[in-house]
């Protein structure tokens, strides 16, 4: 789960209790990025999102 740090609408808490009830899924908070990151700031964004890519792809590697 990724959620901005400046995100008021589902703080960051949200996104780590929700994370904390999913079986195997991990939180990330993005830095300096707010409820819309990929409008706020896409280039900051994208490198969380490709983050949360690798990790993903680490994951279900074979």
């Amino acid at each position: 789960m990724l959620t901005g740090e400046y995100d008021y609408l589902t703080t960051p808490a949200d996104g780590a209790r929700t994370a904390e009830q999913i079986r195997g899924a991990e939180f990330i908070e993005m830095k300096e990025i707010g409820h819309f990151p990929m409008s706020e700031n896409y280039p900051r964004f994208a490198g969380y999102l490709k983050q949360a890519l690798r990790r993903i792809e680490e994951r279900t590697a074979s």
